[in-house]
C-alpha cells in the first residue's frame, strides 16, 4: 500500500474529468498496462474504496497515476472527487486485473470500449509502440460527441501508426467524420467479422455491451482466453429501506392469511 496526493484536475467533458495523483513516496509504478488499482478515500462518513484503471499515456512508469472518471448520480466518490481540490490524499493498493496485452502479437488485436472504459487501453497503446503489431482496431462507443474523450489524441495516434485504426461509435447523434459510425460498438464489432483462430479481443466498459459482444463472439467459436473482459460497474450510494408502517404490516398480514 502507498499514499497518493491529487496533483491535477482537468475537465474532459461536462461529466468526465482527468485526475492525476502522485505517489508521496516518490517510487515508480510497477504494473502491466491495462491493470487497475484500488483507492481508499475518506469523507465525512469514513473510509470507502473504489477501483480505477490507470489511464497513463505520456508516462507509463513514473510516480503519477492518471485516472479518468465520470460522474455517477448518487455516487459517493463523485461527491468527493468532483467537489474536491488538489491535495486530496488516498491510500492505494495494487495492481490488479488481467485485462492486458497478449504475450504474442495476434493477427488482429481488437479493443472495444464504452465511455471511460477507454482508460486501460491508453497505456496499452503507448506500450504497443515498442512491438511490431500487425493490426490494432479500437472501437469506442459514446452517446454523443461531447463524450469523445481523448479523441484528438487517438486520431493523432492513428495518423502516426499504420497498424492502428480507431472507430468512434455514436448512439445518439449522427457521425461527422470518416472515422465515426452511427450506432453501437457491437454493430461495428460484427462488421469487423472477428476470426477465432487469429484475432484477440479486449473488452472494457458497459456490462450490457460486454455481455452482448461475448454472446456474439461465442457464436463465432471464440474461447474465453482469446476474449478478455472487464466490466465497469459504477458504484451508487445505497439507499436505506424505509421501515413499514403499522397499516402496511397489517395489509401484508391480511394478504398472507388470504393466500395461505
Amino acid at each position: 500500500m502507498f499514499e497518493v496526493r491529487l496533483s491535477r484536475i482537468q475537465a474532459l467533458s461536462d461529466s468526465t474529468r482527468d485526475f492525476q495523483f502522485i505517489r508521496e513516496d516518490g517510487e515508480h509504478l510497477d504494473y502491466v498496462p491495462g491493470q487497475f488499482y484500488r483507492f481508499v478515500f475518506e469523507d465525512l462518513d469514513g473510509e470507502f474504496e473504489r477501483s480505477y484503471s490507470l489511464c497513463n499515456f505520456d508516462e507509463l512508469y513514473g510516480d503519477t497515476l492518471d485516472l479518468v472518471i465520470s460522474k455517477v448520480e448518487g455516487g459517493r466518490a463523485t461527491r468527493l472527487l468532483f467537489d474536491c481540490e488538489e491535495g486530496l490524499t488516498a491510500q492505494v493498493t495494487g495492481p490488479f486485473g488481467r485485462l492486458v496485452l497478449p504475450d504474442e502479437n495476434p493477427g488482429r488485436l481488437i479493443m472495444v470500449a464504452t465511455s471511460v472504459g477507454l482508460a486501460p487501453f491508453m497505456p496499452m497503446l503507448k506500450a504497443l509502440e515498442t512491438r511490431d503489431m500487425n493490426k490494432v482496431v479500437l472501437l469506442l462507443g459514446v452517446r454523443d460527441h461531447t463524450e469523445f474523450i481523448y479523441g484528438d489524441l487517438l486520431r493523432q495516434y492513428a495518423q502516426a501508426h499504420d497498424y492502428f485504426e480507431v472507430r468512434f461509435c455514436i448512439s445518439r447523434e449522427p457521425p461527422r467524420a470518416p472515422d465515426e459510425c452511427s450506432g453501437y460498438v457491437t454493430e461495428q464489432l460484427k462488421a469487423l467479422d472477428p476470426v477465432a483462430d487469429t484475432d484477440h479481443l479486449l473488452l472494457c466498459g458497459n456490462p450490457a455491451m460486454i455481455d452482448d459482444a461475448w454472446g456474439y463472439l461465442k457464436e463465432k467459436n471464440f474461447r474465453p482466453k482469446k476474449v478478455v473482459r472487464e466490466k465497469y460497474v459504477f458504484a451508487r450510494e445505497k439507499k436505506t429501506a424505509k421501515a413499514l408502517t403499522e397499516d402496511q404490516k397489517k395489509l401484508i398480514h391480511e394478504k398472507m392469511k388470504k393466500y395461505s
